[in-house]
């Protein structure tokens, strides 16, 4: 319970620093949301009428304390450009961030687990060679690289995959699977390979563990003591990694969402900052921290239920 409270605190503070903070980055942008919404054109007397009805006559601490105020109350503020509430164009866009981030992560852990435990159980053979060879392959190839590849590799020369586009579930689950293949696979890869070095990296420490040895003594077979006996205690820093590399996730939307065409939050946050569309870029910045620390949070919960160290401590 102290655990969780002292999180909790923590998680208030980080949002309240994270959220001061892209709000005064976002007005040092060059640029004026009034000149992108009236043109060039506009007279001085005009502007400054915009100006003082969307309050960007007040000085900077006057409007953080107003939209912290609104937030808190529910009301996340209106677009300046689309003039949608925030609130209602991040709703629209979430379920194709989420989607895209759940099934990256599949990708990278479904891969990640057999081929880190395959490498374990014969360190140093060809496999687990094959597998170092393919981690820094993927490690040092930029994200967005990796997406024109895959675009040119998949949906130019073989045409099985579209490169653009969305659809949703609801419209048909099949071509929704294929839009998001591609994305999920560009923004796992990296993942992938640093989930199954990781995993390898404990699997052959734990398995030098004496229990294990017991285990061996007592007949079991090699299957059984990988995936019964040495998966789980493995598994800390394989969670602290899925955790922690939530948030590259996220900063990778960004890039996968505008490369691949996809509707999601990143997108939105990519057209807001161009568009000088100050609400809404933050709005995506507070909704995207969120979800970072409390994907940590579940983290350091979830550290308490595989670790009963942890929970004594």
């Amino acid at each position: 319970m102290i655990l969780v409270v002292h999180r909790l605190v923590r998680l208030v503070v980080v949002l309240l620093v994270v959220t001061f903070l892209s709000y005064g980055l976002l007005n040092l942008l060059p640029g004026d949301p009034v000149t992108q919404i009236l043109g060039i054109s506009a007279t001085e007397e005009a502007r400054a009428q915009l100006r003082a009805d969307m309050g960007l006559d007040q000085p900077l601490m006057v409007r953080y304390a107003d939209w912290l105020s609104g937030l808190l109350s529910g009301d996340w503020g209106t677009s300046y450009i689309s003039r949608v509430p925030v609130a209602d164009e991040l709703a629209e866009r979430l379920p194709v961030t989420l989607e895209l981030l759940v099934a990256a992560q599949l990708v990278a852990l479904g891969l990640a687990i057999p081929v880190g435990v395959a490498a374990a159980r014969r360190a140093g053979g060809a496999l687990d060679q094959a597998l170092t060879a393919m981690s820094f392959a993927l490690l040092s190839t930029p994200v967005f690289v990796l997406g024109v590849l895959l675009i040119l590799i998949f949906a130019v020369t073989w045409q099985v995959v579209p490169a653009t586009g969305w659809t949703p579930i609801s419209v048909d689950l099949g071509w929704n699977l294929t839009s998001v293949l591609l994305p999920a696979i560009t923004l796992g890869c990296g993942q992938l390979a640093v989930y199954a070095r990781l995993l390898r990296a404990d699997l052959i420490a734990t398995l030098q563990e004496d229990y294990i040895t017991l285990a061996r003594a007592r007949g079991l077979s090699p299957r059984r003591i990988l995936w019964r006996h040495a998966l789980r205690p493995s598994a800390i820093s394989l969670i602290t990694a899925v955790g922690l590399n939530l948030g590259a996730l996220i900063g990778g939307t960004v890039i996968i969402e505008t490369l691949f065409g996809l509707p999601g939050i990143g997108r939105l946050i990519v057209d807001s900052i161009f568009s000088r569309d100050y609400l809404t870029v933050q709005g995506g910045v507070v909704l995207i921290s969120v979800g970072y620390v409390l994907v940590n949070f579940l983290v350091d919960v979830v550290y308490a239920a595989v670790d009963p160290r942890i929970r004594r401590a």
